[in-house]
């Protein structure tokens, strides 16, 4: 088994607990992302535990790990084990997808913001920019998830999606704090 997905499986619950603790940023997140989509039926790529999905209502979502799985499926999610390379559904079956800073954990990004868009009608690619002081952090002293991370900026995406002949590119961003440390939440979205 890929140690990345050996990890992902081991430390699900930490991914929670993170979440547990950060109430406040989880719900500023929350709001950002809940502006981002639109209505109709979405399926979350990197589902993880399905925390993101299920407060969002969004009924679908694929994961690499089992145990996220197993624990988005208790969070009424239709959660399966399956990769953001090959999603298994037809094309356009979706209204939307959202990738949820799932991006970085993946070699090809590419590949699957391409496999994004041929199943939804919207695709959605939410990042933490490479740019921001917390993520420069991590790119010095990578731990726990991240040790697995390849960190992008917002228009690194808007380069991917521009070469995947997406149409009506739109981008948006906000800046979040953790332990008094800047962040950026920077999403891209594309038909």
């Amino acid at each position: 088994m890929d140690e990345k997905i050996e990890y992902f499986n081991e430390h699900y619950s930490d991914y929670d607990k993170w979440y547990d603790i950060h109430i406040k940023e989880y719900n500023d997140q929350i709001n950002f992302i809940r502006s981002l989509i639109p209505g109709g039926t979405g399926i979350e790529i990197g589902v993880g535990t399905g925390r993101f999905a299920h407060t969002l209502n969004i009924k679908y979502g694929i994961d690499i790990s089992e145990s996220m799985v197993n624990m988005a499926r208790k969070r009424g999610i239709n959660a399966i084990v399956a990769s953001a390379y090959e999603i298994p559904f037809p094309d356009k079956y979706f209204d939307f997808s959202l990738n949820m800073v799932t991006i970085c954990f993946l070699d090809y990004p590419e590949k699957a913001i391409r496999e994004a868009k041929r199943v939804s009608n919207q695709t959605i690619t939410v990042i933490l920019d490479k740019n921001s002081d917390y993520i420069k952090n991590i790119i010095k002293n990578p731990m726990g998830f991240y040790r697995y991370a390849r960190f992008y900026s917002g228009e690194e995406i808007i380069d991917i999606y521009e070469s995947l002949g997406f149409k009506d590119i739109k981008y948006k961003f906000q800046d979040f704090y953790t332990d008094n440390i800047s962040y950026r939440l920077f999403a891209v979205s594309g038909i």
